[in-house]
Parts: structure tokens; C-alpha cells; sequence
């Protein structure tokens, strides 16, 4: 198989697998309304969702087009089918990417993608079956009081992992990071609500960081033009 027909094979399964799995996932809750005779309320759904799809519409075509070079087509279709992307998926990927050292938007690289992305799959599917088999046992022990407090710090500990991995790999942006932590602790005295500084954290570390690139890439530039103009005059 060339990589031609193997590209047009991924997009042509990977486009039917995923309209297919879309009609399936549609169907449930209508069939269900069906049987059952419940319907919810259209009316107050529309305005929920409006607000979901304008504040996500500017970040889907971001993600897909910034997951490409890394994923791969085929990965992608698998991530999104499966679900998880960003806090599973694509740390999957890049993790193997680093450890065997491939550089992104290459055939090495999507290929070692599908295998990180399946292998996550298979790893995410394994672990839900084995919490499915074990919830009932171990439900007197999982609703205790002891570690209720463990789990309300579950979801915030699985973010600050993938915050560290950022963090850590690139050591002199490493300050930058610390704007939104003092944003976040000075609002959380205050009392403000998480929406709020989770908007202005955002914000405020994406334009630090933009512009403490902008800065190096203008230097970079300048380095090269002194460069070109040293070797223009000397000849």
C-alpha cells in the first residue's frame, strides 16, 4: 500500500466510522424520547447551546488544525472518536513523540501516533471495564467519608498534570506561568467567581507568552538580517 492510498483509506474510514458513530449517538435519545414519550424542553436547550457553540466555534478549527501536524489524520479520527483529546490523546502522543524523539508532521510521526492514540484506547477502555467490574464491590469503600475529600480533587490534579508537563518542558517560560498562579490565588482571597479568573488567567498568560514570543522571533530576525548583511559586505 503507497502512502497515498493509505491517506485516502484513513479519511474515507475514518469520515464514515465518524458520521456513522455520530447517527448512533443521535439515535439513542431520540429512540429513547420515543419509547419513553418524554421529550425534553427545545426551548430551553437552544440558549445553552448557542452559548456552548460561540464559545467554543473560535477553538475547533484552532485544535484540529494545531492537532494535525502532531496526530495525523488517522490519530485524530481516533481521538475524536473515542473522545478525550486534550487531556488524553494528544498527551499520549506527544509523550511518545519526546520520548523516541520524532519530529511532528512527519510519516514516523503520524505513524507512532495511531499506535500512542490505540494503545491509549485500549488503556482507557481496560481501566473503565475494571472500574465498571469493581464499582459495586467497592462502593461502601469509594463513598466513605475518609476519601471523599481525595476525589474532589481528582479532575483538579488530572489538569495540573498536564500543566506540568508545559511547565517543565520549556524551563524559561517557566515565569510566565507564575502571572496566572498569583491571578488565581489573589481572586480566590477575594472571593471572585472561578468563571471570572479563569477567563483572566487565560488571557492574561496567553498575551505574556505571545509577546515574550513575539520579542524572541523579532531578535531572531535581526540576528538574521546582521548576519546576511555582514556576509553581503564582505563579499
Amino acid at each position: 500500500m503507497t502512502r497515498e492510498s493509505f491517506e485516502k483509506w484513513v479519511h474515507k474510514f475514518g469520515m464514515s466510522s465518524s458520521a456513522f458513530l455520530l447517527l448512533l449517538m443521535l439515535l439513542f435519545p431520540v429512540l429513547t424520547s420515543i419509547v419513553s414519550g418524554f421529550w425534553p424542553d427545545f426551548g430551553a436547550l437552544v440558549p445553552g447551546i448557542v452559548m456552548i457553540v460561540l464559545i467554543l466555534a473560535p477553538y475547533w478549527p484552532g485544535e484540529t488544525i494545531g492537532y494535525m501536524t502532531t496526530m495525523g489524520p488517522g490519530a485524530l479520527y481516533m481521538s475524536y472518536i473515542t473522545g478525550n483529546v486534550t487531556n488524553l490523546r494528544m498527551p499520549a502522543t506527544v509523550g511518545t513523540m519526546q520520548s523516541i524523539g520524532l519530529k511532528p508532521n512527519t510519516d514516523e510521526c503520524h505513524t507512532m501516533a495511531i499506535i500512542a492514540c490505540g494503545a491509549s484506547n485500549f488503556v482507557t477502555v481496560g481501566l473503565l471495564g475494571i472500574g465498571l467490574l469493581l464499582s459495586v464491590p467497592l462502593q461502601p469503600i469509594l463513598y466513605s467519608e475518609t476519601l471523599q475529600p481525595a476525589f474532589n480533587y481528582a479532575l483538579p490534579a488530572l489538569f495540573g498534570g498536564l500543566v506540568a508537563q508545559a511547565v517543565c518542558k520549556d524551563k524559561k517560560t517557566f515565569g510566565l506561568y507564575l502571572i496566572p498562579l498569583v491571578i488565581c490565588i489573589a481572586l480566590a482571597i477575594t472571593g471572585m467567581s472561578a468563571a471570572y479568573f479563569m477567563l483572566i488567567t487565560v488571557a492574561m498568560g496567553a498575551v505574556a507568552h505571545y509577546f515574550l514570543d513575539y520579542k524572541r522571533t523579532k531578535k531572531k530576525e535581526a540576528k538574521l538580517a546582521a548576519e546576511a548583511a555582514q556576509q553581503s559586505t564582505q563579499e
